[in-house]
């Protein structure tokens, strides 16, 4: 009677199944419960058996976990897998695990099998783990490659690549053409670093460097989108086998060789050619050329310049244009600012000439505008991960060595208790506060990170935005094409390592300086 009362075996079999899964999952969640407070871990969402909180994520994990932190606090607990994880959401938080307990979070997770892969068995710096060999990385970076003297020593080049791009902008807007924003950021960006690492650009040159720069430009596009995949074996480390039956080790591999191949070559002809021509100065692999082993004994091995070379590619191209682009689109939502931006160019510099990175300590609007997009649209929106090297105890919750720890930049640079209308593009909140800058001191606003490990290309960075975001806004007049409105622009975003918009942005421009000057 029972059974066709529930309608037929089948359907109580179904029921007492799922009754039981129902229960088995309870008891998990109230084991895993205990654990956490027996062991002293933050607050965070009910994980499941084996996945963890993986599920929870969504396509934009920075937002879902700005979100979750309202509910559970400025410290989260997560298990992404078998691996754990702490996410810190507010600028208290962070200045905790990245100034307080600094060095006991001054390492990075070993578990991307694409980062151990395309960093040469971590001989990068990016992610290489805290140790001998990162801190020699970190002191050459420091001391010799991103000083204010080398980064006067490219003043030139860089100059002259923002200058093709203002001139190829120029001829789209005579020729009547709509102008991809993203097409010509990425192309200044990536023009800007490889003249800076290799002594030459890969973009709009002759006809002879084209497949060079073709082939060039697919590897590095490869490697973007290879090393951003995270593979079931990075959560479960006993899955690392399927990595191989799906084909993304093969794949991942011929990148790699590809790449290593190209650079390998460059190297080789560096090592074997003539010293760097006078005129044109030391490049960034000349440098690191000449820079000592971490023993002393003979020079810097070629796996660790390499690495390096790919780290400065993936840093410091889409996230430098993605900045750029994301500021100009926040302007033509915000004319008032464009317009205020605009006027203290023509004062300061004038209409009668380019504006120099000499002028840039003398605008003062345009700092505070690059801040804002800095403060709204973060290239990392959840920083890189931190590692614990030990086991630590913040605020009273006790974390095991090998804890991973993500900073949620997104949420804080968005706390209303840091930021009045925290949502609002309003580079004003700058000017009557100008002692807030983005290198480190103010938690409220830590783009580039904090610590020991805080990007070492920031000052270029830094640089590099305000003065593309200066050079646009001072050549041109913005609009959006088809008779597109402002307040109709999509502002969304696409999560990944970098934040670029969802859409590209695409704009109609005008000149507003005199045409010799294009």
């Amino acid at each position: 009677m029972v059974m066709e009362a529930l309608g037929g075996s089948e359907s109580w079999w179904s029921v007492a199944m799922a009754v039981t899964t129902l229960a088995a999952l309870a008891a998990f969640a109230f084991v895993m419960k205990l654990k956490r407070e027996r062991a002293k871990l933050p607050p965070g969402p009910n994980s499941l058996p084996l996945i963890g909180n993986l599920h929870q994520l969504g396509g934009l994990p920075h937002q879902t976990l700005w979100h979750m932190a309202e509910k559970f606090g400025p410290i989260m607990y997560m298990r992404m897998g078998a691996n754990p994880l702490v996410i810190a959401s507010t600028a208290d938080a962070a200045q905790e695990f990245l100034k307080v307990q600094d060095k006991s979070w001054a390492s990075r997770p070993q578990s991307s099998t694409s980062g151990k892969v395309f960093s040469y068995n971590f001989r990068n710096i990016v992610i290489a783990p805290y140790g001998p060999h990162w801190r020699h990385m970190r002191k050459i970076c420091m001391l010799e490659l991103f000083t204010q003297k080398r980064m006067d020593s490219f003043r030139t080049p860089r100059g002259e690549e923002f200058d093709l791009m203002v001139k190829s902008i120029y001829e789209d807007s005579v020729e009547g053409k709509n102008v991809p924003m993203t097409v010509k950021l990425s192309h200044l960006a990536s023009n800007n670093i490889t003249r800076m690492l290799l002594g030459k650009r890969f973009f709009g040159t002759d006809e002879a460097g084209q497949l060079e720069a073709h082939r060039f430009k697919n590897l590095v596009f490869e490697l973007f989108t290879i090393s951003s995949v995270m593979t079931v074996g990075d959560f479960f480390p006993w899955l690392k086998w399927t990595s191989y039956l799906t084909g993304y080790i093969r794949h991942l591999h011929q990148v790699k060789n590809d790449m290593d191949a190209f650079l390998q070559e460059f190297l080789d002809v560096k090592k074997n050619g003539t010293p760097a021509d006078a005129s044109r100065g030391e490049d960034l692999v000349d440098v690191l050329l000449s820079q000592p082993s971490e023993s002393g004994d003979g020079r810097l091995d070629d796996d660790a310049i390499k690495g390096v070379i790919q780290d400065m590619l993936l840093a410091g191209t889409d996230t430098s244009s993605n900045t750029v682009e994301w500021a100009i689109a926040a302007l033509l939502q915000n004319p008032h600012v464009l317009r205020k931006l605009q006027a203290e160019l023509d004062s300061v510099v004038g209409t009668s000439r380019m504006v120099l990175e000499t002028d840039l300590p003398s605008l003062p609007y345009l700092q505070a505008v690059v801040k804002e997009t800095f403060r709204l649209y973060p290239p990392a929106p959840m920083n890189l991960p931190h590692e614990s090297l030990e086991p630590t105890s913040v605020r009273g919750y006790e974390f095991p060595a090998k804890t991973a720890l993500f900073v949620n930049l997104y949420a804080i640079h968005r706390d209303p208790n840091v930021w009045e209308r925290p949502l609002e593009f309003d580079p004003e909140r700058f000017i009557s506060q100008p002692e807030i800058d983005m290198r480190g001191n103010h938690f409220g606003l830590i783009p580039f990170g904090a610590g020991r490990r805080q990007c070492p290309g920031m000052p270029l960075g830094i640089l590099f935005v305000q003065m593309g975001v200066a050079r646009l806004v001072q050549a041109f007049n913005f609009g959006l094409p088809d008779g597109m409105r402002a307040e109709d622009l999509d502002m969304s975003e696409l999560f990944g390592v970098t934040m670029p918009r969802k859409v590209p942005l695409v704009v109609v421009a005008k000149p507003r300086l005199p045409a010799h000057l294009y």
